[in-house]
C-alpha cells in the first residue's frame, strides 16, 4: 500500500456522518419548496405543486419566462422558456 494516508482520508470521507449523497441533497431541495407567488421588483418565480406529486417552477424576468418541471423525487422532466407578447 503506497498512499495509506489517500486511502484512510477515502475511507472517511465515505464512512462521514456529515456525508450527504446529491441524491439526498435534491430531495431535501424538492421537499424545501413552498408553493406560492414571490415578486422581486421586475421579477417573479411562481411555485405550483400539481396533483402528480410534480412542481412546476416558473421564472418571470420583464419580458420572458422559464418554466421548469420536476417529479415527485425532485428529477428534472421537462423545461420550456419565451417571450411574452403583449399587446394594447
Amino acid at each position: 500500500m503506497k498512499h495509506p494516508w489517500i486511502t484512510l482520508a477515502f475511507i472517511l470521507l465515505f464512512q462521514s456522518d456529515t456525508f450527504i449523497s446529491n441524491d439526498e441533497q435534491r430531495i431535501n431541495w424538492f421537499n424545501s419548496l413552498i408553493e406560492g407567488k414571490f415578486v422581486e421588483g421586475n421579477n417573479s418565480t411562481i411555485i405550483k405543486k400539481k396533483d402528480n406529486g410534480n412542481i412546476i417552477i416558473t421564472s418571470i424576468a420583464e419580458t420572458s419566462f422559464c418554466t421548469i418541471e420536476y417529479d415527485s423525487t425532485g428529477s428534472f422532466v421537462r423545461e420550456s422558456f419565451g417571450t411574452i407578447i403583449a399587446s394594447k
